[in-house]
């Protein structure tokens, strides 16, 4: 039995791109898709679903100057509109546009390197030669040696020409001006935006403890906060805190956990003192989402963190030592022992999912990749970029699909009303693709209402919707019952399955569990409990694939046959695609370069929705 209620068909790509308008779906179905396959009407209840990218770069970014990326806030917002820009030389455009966009260059040397590298300012270093034979790099080891110069302000380094304050602020101004120009209320969302990036140590893939930080809006801040002014985040925090205290309202979002070394979850405060509840608290207040998959990979979890789950070796990255600090399921984990220590969860998040590129083109679509950093992966390099390693990444570049999104549900598309959904949770991310993705979590049979025309708007009063807090059971329930409904994007692959992922504590430990809840054909899950693979239609020589496999649509209930109320857990749900091609197999097809036998020709693109969560009676939260 594929799910537990029924699943659910299309009738017809006409309605499929009426329900998807927002998301600028053309009417024509993509190659192996048959229009009566297109995903049908989702009912939105009260919401409506929007997709936008919270994390990008522009050549304001230090490390984006120095790539000699040359895009600006302008073109961002132009670019994610669905418009023409010029990057590198090539003119680019999205197959469909964004609705919302944040811009988040980074606050250190915030426009100062950019600045510099055109002769606006003074160089950073006395030797005027040198300088310039630095700035006239075209990619490589020179490139390397100016990053190495330009990033100094993510550890810190108060360089005096690249530490600017008027041309920071002029930065800033010109930021927020951008943002204004773009934001256009009820069609397309223009968020003001900064990247605070302290980074310790002296490896450049560990100590990553960045945050995106999202303003609401209309007002902001005189200056944007960077590793510059403080390497600890409690600092940040203050920022943040004096600046609501005067109506400007943020929220931060900490990413690339698995770049943390195992920082990003930790038991201590940045002083390496033992988290206090204050600490939790404002934690907690501040930050309540976390990034899970962008370009430098996934950092949901890993095949060592979770070993019996057949798909966490998703899009990773190097690792070396203990992660279990590094990756956001095991974290989420720890602030559940963290609760029971303190009281209070600092990790109680939801997801989003997002690009990183710096490059100022929020470009998530594998078929349509137009390099992330400058110089550094031109695709007219595209023998370096599928053989060799990424000078950034520590990994070829080639083995990580192009980004990742996020998905709001919220009642419409302006900035008062996203900002709001990001305050509650109600968010999902994904690997790229448009997925659609919705869980609601309650108590009782939802039976007599999930097959209703507005069993979304009653789900809403029946529970309530991912990155939630489950209320106490109702006298009878055996445990919490879930819906979950998803839907493919019209131009990427059919669904392979829905899970449920449980993590919980008991007996002073946390264990974790995936439930296949929903999926396509006729399979059924073998002696070990576990779903056998959807299959692959993937021709890797022509990069193409068939919607033959798989289903445009899932629907399911779900009950935890092993609820025990007395015990702290979470619950999220994971929506796995059928094999597409990754952004490297269309360059190697285009540029008739092989893949490296390293590199697979395909993945799995995903979803996952913010989790929901649940305290026992008489606990804090």
């Amino acid at each position: 039995m594929r799910n537990v209620l029924a699943l659910r068909r299309a009738i017809g790509v006409n309605l499929a791109c009426a329900a998807l308008a927002l998301a600028g779906c053309s009417g024509e179905t993509t190659q192996g898709e048959a229009s009566e396959e297109a995903p049908s009407l989702l009912n939105t209840g009260e919401r409506q679903v929007f997709f936008g990218d919270l994390h990008l770069h522009t050549s304001y970014s230090l490390d984006a100057a120095a790539a000699k990326t040359n895009t600006t806030p302008d073109d961002a917002y132009t670019y994610a509109k669905g418009e023409e820009i010029d990057y590198l030389g090539r003119i680019i455009k999205r197959n469909a546009p964004l609705d919302f966009l944040a811009v988040t260059d980074h606050a250190e040397y915030l426009g100062n390197v950019r600045a510099a590298m055109a002769g606006e300012i003074a160089p950073p270093i006395e030797d005027e030669d040198e300088w310039k034979r630095l700035i006239a790099h075209e990619g490589g080891d020179t490139m390397m040696e100016l990053f190495g110069l330009a990033v100094g302000g993510l550890r810190g380094v108060d360089t005096p020409s690249l530490t600017n304050p008027n041309r920071t602020y002029q930065a800033w101004q010109d930021i927020i001006a951008s943002a204004e120009r773009h934001n256009d209320p009820g069609k397309f969302t223009a968020f003001v935006a900064f990247e605070y990036s302290p980074t310790y140590g002296n490896a450049a893939s560990a100590g990553h403890m960045h945050r995106n930080v999202i303003f609401r809006g209309p007002t902001y801040p005189a200056m944007p906060f960077g590793a510059t002014d403080s390497l600890h985040h409690e600092a940040l925090w203050a920022y943040a805190e004096d600046n609501r205290a005067n109506g400007i309202d943020s929220v931060m979002i900490p990413h690339n956990t698995n770049l943390s070394g195992g920082q990003a979850y930790s038991f201590l405060d940045t002083y390496g003192q033992p988290m206090s509840a204050d600490y939790a608290a404002r934690r907690k207040a501040n930050e309540p989402l976390v990034e899970i998959s962008q370009i430098k990979g996934t950092s949901e979890t890993r095949p060592e963190l979770s070993p019996d789950d057949e798909f966490a070796d998703f899009e990773l990255l190097p690792a070396e030592g203990d992660q279990t600090g590094g990756y956001i399921r095991p974290g989420l984990a720890r602030g559940l022992e963290i609760a029971e220590m303190l009281g209070i969860n600092p990790y109680e998040q939801g997801f989003v999912g997002a690009s990183d590129y710096h490059s100022g083109a929020s470009s998530t679509e594998e078929d349509n990749y137009p390099g992330a950093l400058g110089l550094s992966d031109d695709h007219a390099n595209a023998a370096w970029i599928i053989n060799d390693l990424s000078p950034v990444l520590g990994s070829p570049l080639a083995n990580l699909s192009a980004a990742g999104l996020t998905g709001v549900w919220a009642e419409e598309n302006t900035r008062e009303s996203i900002f709001a959904a990001f305050q509650r949770r109600e968010t999902f991310a994904t690997s790229g693709p448009r997925m659609r993705v919705r869980l609601f979590a309650g108590w009782g049979d939802p039976s007599s209402f999930a097959n209703a025309a507005d069993w979304a708007t009653q789900a809403y009063q029946w529970g309530v919707p991912m990155g939630g807090n489950l209320a106490q059971p109702i006298s009878g329930a055996t445990g919490p019952s879930f819906l979950v409904q998803a839907a493919k994007d019209p131009a990427s692959g059919h669904l392979d399955r829905i899970q449920i992922i449980k993590v919980w504590r008991e007996g002073g430990q946390s264990y974790e569990r995936i439930y296949d809840v929903a999926w396509s054909g006729d399979r059924t899950p073998g002696e070990n409990g576990k779903l056998p693979a959807v299959g692959n239609t993937v021709d890797a020589s022509s990069a193409t694939w068939e919607n033959s496999i798989g289903e445009p649509e899932l629907f399911a209930s779900w009950t935890d046959p092993e609820f025990d109320a007395s015990q702290r857990a979470f619950y999220y749900a994971r929506v796995i695609e059928i094999p597409t091609p990754r952004w490297a197999t269309y360059l190697s097809v285009a540029s008739g370069i092989p893949l490296t036998a390293n590199t697979p020709a395909s993945l799995q693109e995903r979803a996952w929705t913010s989790p929901v969560y649940f305290t026992p009676l008489g606990a804090e939260s």
